[in-house]
């Protein structure tokens, strides 16, 4: 008995296995895949029947001739490169100098550095000597973005308090950090706290820059009361705003108001480049540049914008 069951047992089993046989000698050949023929090629290629047509109405893939089936099917379009961006500056349509005083700072002058590099635009900067000297990679990325570099004293003294030799060796130990930095000695200086005397005014033996409009940022810290402050005051056109690098509430609010300014049809400008085609002159030594000038009427024989700092460097 026990050999009639075994018997059974091993006839089942041989049946079974030639059923399978059977099956897969029924496959057709195109559906298993060869070595000639990629894998993820065999399984998304319909069936061909004995004709060469594709079954079931399926339409062969179009292949351009000379390319490989590989390559048609996985390579992805070529993106034509971006032209690089050009600023230009039309001297007849309205515009406003952004400028921040006391950095670099370790993080809040990339920050505002990030929003005008998204926005196309430049600012002045008027940095302090010892604080370059901490970070002149900051000063090296503002000049990359061609905007304008300008000496805010060398240690944020009062410079109305000093005496004139004093006050020199102050703005030359500044100077040297810039040339350290970045190549080049500024011409502008905007004396700290705006104190300006005499001796500030007519021989600092540079151009003594202050501003027009004051955001008090230092003091509120807020990046709304900033924003609704500027866009309270109306037409700004020709004007030099105050604001500071060392506060995030500056950097939050400068996020704000370069979008604004643009959508408002004003131009983000240097100092340098306002005076030059609104104003029709170029910094000099021993002047002062205040409130009053940069409420001045529009010239109307503007100059071409300055040349980039450092150019003669390169």
């Amino acid at each position: 008995m026990k050999r009639l069951i075994y018997l059974a047992l091993s006839l089942t089993l041989l049946f079974a296995c030639t059923s399978c046989v059977g099956k897969a000698a029924a496959l057709p050949a195109e559906a298993v895949p060869t070595a000639a023929q990629p894998p993820e090629l065999a399984l998304i290629t319909p069936p061909i029947d004995e004709e060469g047509e594709p079954q079931d109405g399926e339409a062969l893939p179009q292949i351009p001739s000379g390319q490989p089936p590989e390559l048609a099917l996985i390579t992805p379009p070529i993106e034509e490169p971006e032209e690089p961006y050009v600023r230009t500056i039309d001297p007849a349509k309205p515009m406003v100098a952004l400028t921040y005083d006391d950095g670099p700072h370790e993080t809040c002058s990339d920050l505002i550095l990030d929003v005008l590099e998204e926005h196309h635009a430049v600012a002045t900067f008027f940095e302090v000597g010892r604080n370059v000297a901490r970070y002149p990679q900051v000063l090296v990325r503002e000049q990359a973005l061609g905007c304008e570099i300008a000496s805010h004293s060398n240690a944020h003294r009062d410079l109305s308090k000093l005496k004139k030799s004093a006050l020199l060796a102050d703005l030359d130990a500044a100077d040297q950090a810039f040339i350290d930095a970045v190549g080049f000695a500024p011409t502008m200086v905007r004396p700290p706290y705006g104190a300006v005397n005499k001796t500030v005014k007519y021989a600092s033996e540079r151009a003594m820059v202050t501003w027009s409009v004051d955001t008090l940022d230092w003091k509120s810290r807020d990046a709304q009361t900033i924003v609704d402050y500027v866009q309270s005051l109306g037409d700004l056109d020709g004007q030099v705003v105050l604001m500071h690098s060392l506060y995030e509430s500056t950097a939050e609010a400068t996020a704000v108001l370069v979008p604004w300014l643009q959508e408002q049809g004003y131009q983000l400008v240097t100092v340098s480049e306002l005076m030059a085609c609104y104003y029709g002159e170029l910094p000099e030594a021993n002047t002062l540049y205040g409130y009053s000038y940069f409420h001045q009427p529009r010239t109307d024989a503007p100059l071409p914008p300055p040349a980039a700092q450092g150019a003669e460097q390169e």
